[in-house]
């Protein structure tokens, strides 16, 4: 469990760090902004989904069903992670920071790559 909350926290810490960096730099950066980000019920959903994540993936770790290598642990860690740091911008700014720009792809930033990373690692069939 402990590789799970260590994952989290390292990928939180990288994406604001890198969100930081990029306003501290005026690196080119893009403000994603919904509508939905400015209703409070709205982001109350958003933080309840990610406890719900978080909950359901320790029940799945301790009932031994999935998620039991250190890598898989790690994958889940930073998908949570990530998806913290997309929350904590919608909770501070109502925006999510976006700074990589491959120009044949939507914007998106560090948060992006935890999720969709550490997901692909959770779930890889030898993790």
């Amino acid at each position: 469990m402990i590789h799970l909350f260590a994952a989290a926290a390292a990928l939180l810490f990288l994406d604001q760090w890198s969100k930081w960096m990029v306003r501290v730099l005026r690196i080119r950066h893009v403000n994603s902004s919904r509508g939905i980000y400015t209703r409070d019920r709205a982001r109350a959903g958003l933080v309840l989904s990610w406890v719900v994540a978080l909950a359901c993936a320790m029940a799945l770790h301790i009932s031994g069903a999935t998620f039991q290598s250190q890598l898989s642990m790690w994958g889940v860690g930073a998908a949570l992670g990530g998806a913290a740091g997309n929350l904590v911008d919608i909770l501070r700014r109502n925006s999510v920071l976006d700074f990589i720009d491959l120009q044949w792809w939507p914007v998106f930033n560090l948060a992006d790559v935890g999720i969709i990373a550490g997901l692909v690692v959770a779930f890889w069939p030898l993790a």
